[in-house]
C-alpha cells in the first residue's frame, strides 16, 4: 500500500502593529506570515477620511489654495503650489519668469525643512534606540539643538517668501504673490540657511551610519525631470523604466484602486505595476542635476544610483537637505527682483499639475466654470503613490527576516514603513 505523503506543516503568525508611531497619520500594518511566505499584507490607513475633494465644488478659485493647505500641516506649500498651478492651467494665467524662481525658492524651502524634522524627530529614535524624540532629550541635548538651529532659518525662509508665515501662507496666490520680498530681506534669509551648511553635512553623516540591511528588488522609481534644473514645481513625468510623459497625461498612465481596510486609494501604473516616489526616486532619476556639493557629500558616505534600497529613501533625504539648501541659496543671489502683482483674467476651462512634494509626486486637477468657481477635483498624494510599493516591501522584508522574533520582525516593519515617511493624513484627504 503506498504510502500517503502528507503536506509540510508550516508555522505560521501574524505581524500586527495596531498603532504605528511617528508617522504623520494614523496606520496599522498586517502581515500573514506561513513559514517564510506572506501570505497577506496589508498597510491599513485608518485616518478618517476628510473629503477635501468634495467640499472644494462650489468653492471660487481664489479660496482654493488656502483651502488644500489644510489637508497638510508639513507639506502646505505643496499643495497650495499644486493647485495654483492647476488653477492657471485651466484659466490660461501664465505667470512671470520672477515668480516661478520665487515659487521654486518656496518648494525648496518646505521640502528640507520637512526632510529635517523627518529624519530627527521621526526616523532618528528607531536607529538609538528610543521610542521618540523627547526620550532621548536628556542624553542627546545636541540632537534637538541641531533640529531647531536647522529648522528655523529653512521656516523663516517660506514664511518670508509665502507670505506671513510658514505653516499655510497667505500671500501665495493664482498669479503670483501679494507681496515680493525685498532684496534685504532676501539676503538675511540666504545669510541665515547659509549658516546650517555643515548642519546639513553632520545630518547626512548621521544618516549614513543608520542601521540597515540589504534589500530591495528592482522598481519603477517616477517623478518630474526638467532639464534646466532639479525640478520640485515643473516638468516632464520620467521613470527609469522609459516614461516619459507630460503633466497633462498623467491619467493615462495612472489610475487610482481602492482598497477594502484602507481610507485612502492606492496608485498604480499600467493598473498592475507599484511605483516608489519621493527623495530616493528623486536622485536616480536626476542625481546628475544635484549640486556639486551635495553630489561631493553623497560620495563620501557611500551613496551612488541606482540605489533600490527603499531604507536608503532616508539617505536620499539627507543628501537632498546638504541640495536643497545650496539651491535656495543660488536661486536668491539669482534674483533681480521687482514689484509684480498678480494678474487673473478669470474664464471656464480644465487643467491638472504635477510637483514633487517632500514625499514625491503630488497631483492636483481642477475644472472651474466662467464664474472661476470649482465644479469638480481630484488630488493624488505621494503616499497614494507609494502605498502599493510600501506593501509590496513589507512582505519582502518579512519574507527574508521570518525566522526573527516577532518583536523584531515588528521593528523592521516600522522602520520600513516611516523610510518612506508617509503621511496618511494627506492620503486620506
Amino acid at each position: 500500500m503506498r504510502k500517503r505523503i502528507m503536506p509540510e506543516k508550516r508555522s505560521k503568525k501574524t505581524i500586527l502593529v495596531d498603532y504605528l508611531a511617528r508617522v504623520e497619520g494614523e496606520a496599522a500594518i498586517r502581515v500573514a506570515l506561513a513559514g517564510h511566505e506572506a501570505e497577506s499584507v496589508e498597510l491599513r490607513i485608518w485616518e478618517p477620511p476628510r473629503f477635501f475633494e468634495g467640499f472644494l465644488v462650489g468653492r471660487s478659485y481664489q479660496e482654493v489654495p488656502d483651502i488644500v493647505a489644510r489637508i497638510c500641516g508639513i507639506c502646505p506649500v505643496s499643495h497650495m503650489s499644486t493647485a495654483i498651478r492647476a488653477i492657471e492651467k485651466a484659466m490660461g494665467v501664465q505667470p512671470s519668469p520672477q515668480v516661478l524662481l520665487l515659487r521654486r525658492l518656496l518648494a525648496m524651502s518646505q521640502l528640507v525643512s520637512s526632510h529635517v524634522v523627518h529624519l530627527y524627530a521621526l526616523v532618528l529614535p528607531d536607529h538609538e534606540g528610543y521610542p521618540g524624540l523627547p526620550a532621548m532629550l536628556e542624553k542627546y541635548p545636541q540632537v534637538v539643538e541641531r533640529l531647531n538651529r536647522m529648522r528655523v532659518p529653512l521656516n523663516d525662509l517660506t514664511k518670508l517668501v509665502g507670505g506671513g508665515r510658514a505653516l499655510h501662507p497667505i500671500g501665495t496666490v493664482v498669479g503670483g504673490f501679494t507681496r515680493i520680498p525685498t532684496r534685504q530681506e532676501l539676503r538675511a534669509a540666504r545669510d541665515a540657511v547659509a549658516g546650517i551648511r555643515q548642519d546639513a553635512i553632520e545630518t547626512l553623516k548621521m544618516v549614513a551610519e543608520f542601521d540597515t540591511f540589504h534589500f530591495g528588488t528592482d522598481r519603477e522609481f517616477v517623478s518630474i525631470r526638467n532639464e534646466d534644473h532639479f525640478a520640485v514645481n515643473s516638468g516632464e513625468i520620467v521613470s527609469n523604466r522609459g516614461l516619459k510623459a507630460s503633466e497633462d497625461d498623467y491619467y493615462k498612465y495612472f489610475s487610482e484602486y481602492q482598497m477594502p481596510y484602507a481610507n485612502t486609494k492606492q496608485t498604480r501604473r499600467n493598473q498592475t505595476e507599484p511605483i516608489m516616489v519621493g527623495a530616493l526616486a528623486r536622485l536616480n532619476l536626476k542625481f546628475d542635476q544635484l549640486v556639486p556639493e551635495a553630489k561631493e557629500c553623497a560620495q563620501k558616505v557611500g551613496f551612488s544610483v541606482p540605489d533600490c534600497n527603499p531604507f536608503h529613501n532616508n539617505l536620499a533625504q539627507a543628501i537632498e537637505i546638504v541640495h536643497g539648501i545650496e539651491d535656495c541659496i543660488k536661486i536668491v543671489e539669482s534674483l533681480d527682483l521687482k514689484d509684480e502683482k498678480p494678474l487673473v483674467r478669470v474664464r471656464a476651462g480644465e487643467g491638472g499639475a504635477i510637483t514633487e512634494a517632500p514625499r514625491g509626486l503630488l497631483h492636483h486637477w481642477y475644472a472651474v466654470n466662467r464664474r472661476g468657481v470649482v465644479e469638480k477635483a481630484n488630488i493624488v498624494t505621494p503616499t497614494a503613490h507609494n502605498f502599493m510599493c510600501i506593501e509590496k516591501d513589507l512582505r519582502g522584508v518579512c519574507e527574508r527576516i521570518a525566522e526573527q522574533p516577532m518583536k523584531e520582525i515588528r521593528r523592521w516593519c516600522e522602520i520600513l514603513v516611516r523610510a518612506y515617511d508617509p503621511c496618511f493624513s494627506c492620503s486620506v484627504h
